[in-house]
């Protein structure tokens, strides 16, 4: 009977001992053999054209490797003999998809996987077949157990015994191949009985598993067939990595110990494929140590003899190659990343903990709200934050997701692996973003304590997790137990070290609190247990109080996708359509070299159209140093060792200014000057000139630039004054509940950041703007208080954006200023974001 066109069944090693002891199972496998080999051989290739073989050759060679890892063949009984024969044979036939799935796979229809195809294609890049490749293969183990239950099951019997069939036994065996031990300890048995047969599924797993990762050579990878199908990319090096290694027989005994060891030789003359290799390795050895530890406590026929260091011996060509690594050290990267150098203040610490709270709670309830029926209570996200001083105890608790043994293991004990940026969390293509990227946010705990508790339980598992760990030690204990009464995950903390951080006063922890976080659709208290107080923390993105006199609200996801909030906006001055409705500080005069300075009372004799430059009008602003203001100026000049511009800053309010503008046909240069008797500005503009409108002759003065941008809607007729910057900005540093400038990501304020609106028509001031983004594409610097140049000038863009379309769409305006305004956005805010509506 052949496997492939190389091999034949009768010379396994596995067959040979079965035919040795005339075993009934023969027939048996041999009919199953037939039935699955054209699969295993054509079907697998056709869906993964471009994978390493899976078919019955890797299947052979998976078997032989199985009969020398076994340290005695006949110390085990036909059936187990059969079950490796068996997962051997089938662990990979879940690769091979049928047609009906391959289309139900891509219409999102699949019933056997949550994940979505469309999902996958996603992060895929829209590539359809290598999506498909990556979705079966993530899959195939647990495919390959239910091919097996469903068209098997009549075929995997107990001889004479047809009604007792061990085929779910062996499809959790075949699934095994790409789990966790945790995962093999926790759905594989020690001990099954069928008829007078006992086995061990779990020893099986761990032989499979060892197997197959010894299937790496030029057997698996035909050159030839690597020169047909060329394969690009990852999966080029995938075929590349097979060809180092020369040795077929990977297997040697030490004479002196008698302990197996795992060997590779091979030849590499590339570095970046002899460093993949040594990560294959790597997990080779990763598998020893965990198959061996795994059958220490089993029966003597189960054991595994082996030294857990695979033996290297690979030749480099063409350069050099050393045995050192790049390793970390965990005190001194864990100090760094949860240290006031990343956050700035110890007190963030409780901002990552309460965002990781809000993320978890917003996951669970789009999952709840997914399945939820008419008539059952809706789910209610709740976040706790509980201050026990007798107890010692300051506790972050929240009722969502929680966390799986898998996602502790992965990725809340992996530092710098967040769960929420992998693949895993990706494929489940929730609308909710969360906020966490980097992994690390976690570590900032021990910034508020040196001991931490958590306990967690996944709200779809049965098991409750305690996880204790210590600042600057690696080493946490995990301890597991089964609660369905206890629900989504508390952070437990030292309450001395916490509440130091907020210098002994837990009514900081509820400023904090309202400070740092938006609380929308989320029950969210503050706890203090020795003053009895349960106190709401209560901060809406909605506008809840009422409209101050004069405000225009502007809904600002009226012009953006992907985010909450509004701007309030204040009308302030009027469009310009003559001269003398532009705003001048102080008496205006007009300036040429023939009649000197003239103040202008007169404004129907000026032509804007005659001052304008480009869209600017520059004129100079002048303080007058009045008698009355002399003896101030003049020790002022002495006290700050004639700084002029801090003594005229300081006297601001106590000085008359004058503004003073030129014809544009006039050829002067204005710079800011300090005026003196003997350099005055222009021929007819000095000391001498300012004299005479009140200015002390006992005083200088200095002259400074300003100008006012115009755009123009009608030539001479109407114009829209505007500003190249939001002039207004100082206002977020003055939080009030009806002055606020704050930037939130899914609910957290980014508190660096500030709103800059890079041109601003001065026809009204912006007055707050709240604003909640949940879009994932916008993504903070690792502390999480600012972003990247790139995205804070997108930001400001599509909010300036959107705040001029609605003041054009809400102030109460002319025709021709609104379509002044309307001209005035598609000249500066011409460019459309993925963001806008």
């Amino acid at each position: 009977m052949n496997i492939d066109t190389d091999f034949k069944m009768d010379d396994l090693t596995l067959i040979k001992y079965l035919k040795s002891v005339d075993s009934p199972f023969l027939p048996k496998i041999q009919e199953v053999f037939e039935s699955v080999k054209d699969i295993l051989n054509t079907r697998i290739q056709y869906v993964f054209p471009n994978y390493t073989l899976h078919n019955t050759g890797h299947s052979f060679r998976i078997m032989q490797y199985m009969s020398k890892i076994v340290n005695d063949i006949s110390k085990l009984n036909e059936l187990e003999i059969t079950l490796l024969i068996y997962s051997a044979l089938l662990h990979d036939i879940g690769m091979a998809v049928s047609e009906e799935d391959v289309n139900l796979i891509k219409t999102d229809s699949f019933p056997f996987c949550e994940v979505k195809f469309s999902a996958m294609k996603k992060i895929m890049n829209g590539n359809e077949d290598l999506a498909l490749q990556e979705y079966v293969r993530r899959i195939h183990a647990s495919l390959s157990g239910k091919y097996i239950v469903e068209n098997l099951k009549d075929k995997l019997v107990i001889p004479k015994l047809i009604n007792l069939d061990f085929a779910k036994e062996l499809a959790l065996i075949c699934q095994a191949h790409t789990e966790d031990y945790d995962w093999i300890k926790t759905n594989l048995r020690t001990n099954e009985v069928r008829g007078d047969y006992s086995f061990n599924p779990q020893f099986i797993a761990a032989v499979l598993r060892l197997a197959d990762v010894l299937d790496i050579d030029g057997n698996r990878t035909p050159y030839n067939l690597y020169k047909i199908i060329s394969p690009k990319g990852i999966s080029d090096e995938e075929w590349k990595q097979h060809f180092i290694i020369s040795n077929n027989d990977k297997i040697i005994i030490n004479e002196k110990t008698q302990q197996k060891k795992i060997v590779f030789h091979g030849k590499a003359t590339n570095a970046s494929i002899h460093r993949k290799i040594l990560v294959y390795i790597g997990w080779v050895k990763n598998e020893l140590t965990n198959a061996t530890s795994l059958v220490n406590s089993m029966p003597n026929q189960y054991s595994l003899i082996y030294d857990t260091n695979p033996e290297v011996n690979i030749q480099t060509e063409g350069y050099s190659f050393s045995d050192y690594k790049m390793t970390l050290e965990f005190k001194a990267i864990s100090s760094l990343l949860m240290g006031e150098k990343i956050y700035g203040s110890k007190s963030l610490g409780l901002r990552e903990l309460i965002q990781n709270s809000i993320d978890s709670c917003r996951i669970r309830q789009e999952t709840e709200e997914l399945k939820h029926e008419f008539g059952q209570d809706v789910y209610q996200p709740k976040i706790k934050v509980i201050l026990d001083e007798e107890k010692n105890q300051a506790i972050i608790k929240d009722n969502g997701s929680g966390m799986s043994m898998n996602i502790i293991k992965k990725h809340f004990l992996n530092i710098g692996v967040s769960y929420y940026s992998s693949t895993d969390f990706l494929l489940k293509d929730f609308e909710y973003k969360p906020i966490g990227n980097f992994g690390i946010g976690f570590l900032s705990c021990f910034m508020l304590s040196d001991n931490v508790k958590v306990i967690t339980r996944h709200y779809k598992g049965k098991d409750k997790y305690l996880i204790e760990l210590e600042k600057d030690n690696e080493w946490t204990s995990l301890t597991e137990s089964e609660d369905v009464t206890f629900d989504g995950t508390e952070v437990i903390l030292d309450y001395k070290n916490f509440i130091e951080v907020f210098e002994n006063k837990p009514q900081n922890v509820k400023t904090f609190l309202n400070k740092y976080f938006l609380t929308d659709g989320v029950d969210f208290e503050l706890i203090d247990k020795s003053n009895k107080d349960i106190l709401k923390i209560i901060n809406p993105v909605i506008l809840s109080t009422p409209l101050e006199k004069g405000l225009i609200k502007i809904e600002l996801n009226n012009y953006i996708k992907n985010i909450d909030g509004y701007a309030l906006i204040k009308p302030k001055s009027e469009f310009i359509k003559k001269f003398e409705d532009i705003n001048f500080s102080g008496t205006l005069y007009k300036y040429d070299d023939e009649f000197g300075l003239q103040e202008v009372n007169d404004f129907s004799t000026l032509s804007i159209d005659d001052y304008i430059v480009g869209k600017e009008i520059n004129y100079l602003s002048i303080p007058l140093i009045e008698d009355h203001n002399e003896e101030d100026f003049r020790s002022g000049m002495k006290f700050t060792n004639d700084d002029i511009d801090e003594v005229i800053n300081k006297m601001d309010r106590e000085l008359n200014w004058i503004s003073v503008i030129v014809r544009n046909d006039y050829d002067h240069y204005f710079s800011d000057e300090v005026i003196k008797s003997e350099s005055p500005i222009f021929e007819k503009l000095g000391l001498d000139q300012l004299e005479e409108i009140g200015h002390s002759e006992f005083c200088t003065t200095k002259a400074f630039v300003k100008k006012i941008t115009l755009f123009e809607g009608q030539k001479n007729n109407l114009y829209l004054p505007f500003d190249t910057k939001d002039n207004d900005s100082f206002l977020y540093f003055w939080r009030t509940p009806d002055k606020r400038k704050e930037l939130f990501m899914r609910s957290v304020l980014i508190k660096d950041f500030r709103f800059n609106i890079p041109i601003s028509a001065s026809v009204f001031e912006i007055n707050t703007i709240v604003l909640n983004i949940n879009s994932r594409k916008f993504i903070p610097d690792i502390s999480r208080n600012n972003l990247d140049t790139k995205a804070k000038d997108l930001i400001n863009y599509m909010v300036g954006k959107a705040i001029h379309l609605g003041a054009m769409n809400l102030m109460k305006l002319e025709n021709d200023e609104k379509m002044t305004l309307q001209s005035f956005i598609n000249n500066f805010y011409e460019e459309k974001t993925e963001f806008e509506i």
